[in-house]
């Protein structure tokens, strides 16, 4: 039932574009820009999850209740951005790719007979984790000095799946996961000329995480990091064309024609 949800918004993100596009062909207004992004992220994860669940054979939670899976570290990120944008709004697609480095958890056990949390570390370097998302963009110009600097902040709303390979890593998104929306911030330095931008973003991401067979097996990931990239104007809309209008060639005057 997620699939259809999910393949039913894109498809309505997919129609929008395609109308945006029939506008643009039609009365030339706004802009399509392409980007491209990487950078560092830092991500948290943290998920409540029953002792039950897990068959590592290397860690002995002896009947110990809950537990509460921590990590913490860095991720390498790739985005793709197409964006239709008008004199101050802009809306746009994202795909974002995060490969994920860390390498260790920190499982805390409950133990009910002490009423507190106990530490064991996880370590596994063969553990790798992909996190895939689609996104919309929707971003607003708040700030140009019509030289070369401008602020775009936006909001992000998303989708995501991704794969892990180990038994305490995060879940395997694509088919144990719930409710996989996605939301978050970005800030856009973008230092522009002619039709190119190079642009840094702070952002931050938020995904709660819970799982299909239990719900109240929860927790969320957090990213916080810094994307630098390249934006290109691929079309020039009316008011750019407006604010620049093409210089007149000089007429040709016969000085015989004077005499």
């Amino acid at each position: 039932m997620y699939r259809y949800q999910i393949y039913f918004f894109m498809r309505k993100i997919a129609f929008v574009f395609c109308l945006l596009l029939s506008a643009h062909l039609g009365f030339g207004q706004g802009q399509f820009i392409i980007g491209v992004k990487g950078g560092v992220d830092g991500c948290i994860y943290q998920f409540n999850s029953s002792s039950t669940n897990f068959n590592n054979p290397s860690l002995n939670l002896n009947g110990a209740g809950y537990t509460k899976i921590v990590s913490s570290g860095p991720a390498i990120p790739a985005l793709v951005e197409l964006i239709y944008g008008t004199k101050k709004f802009r809306v746009g697609y994202q795909f974002e790719y995060d490969r994920i480095l860390t390498t260790s958890y920190k499982v805390k056990v409950y133990s009910p007979y002490s009423s507190s949390y106990g530490d064991t570390s996880v370590y596994d370097p063969t553990i790798t984790q992909h996190f895939f998302c689609h996104n919309l963009l929707l971003e607003v110009i708040a700030w140009d000095n019509h030289k070369n600097f401008r602020l775009v902040p936006d909001i992000v709303f998303g989708y995501f799946h991704g794969i892990s390979s180990a038994t305490l890593a995060p879940y395997d998104f694509s088919s144990l996961n719930a409710n996989r929306f996605k939301f978050g911030g970005e800030l856009n330095m973008e230092y522009y000329f002619g039709p190119y931008s190079v642009v840094a973003t702070p952002n931050f991401t938020l995904a709660p995480v819970k799982a299909i067979a239990d719900p109240t097996e929860k927790g969320y990931m957090f990213f916080l990091g810094l994307h630098i990239g390249m934006r290109f104007n691929v079309t020039k809309s009316k008011q750019e064309a407006a604010q620049s209008p093409k210089k007149k060639k000089k007429e040709y005057v016969n000085p015989e024609e004077d005499q």
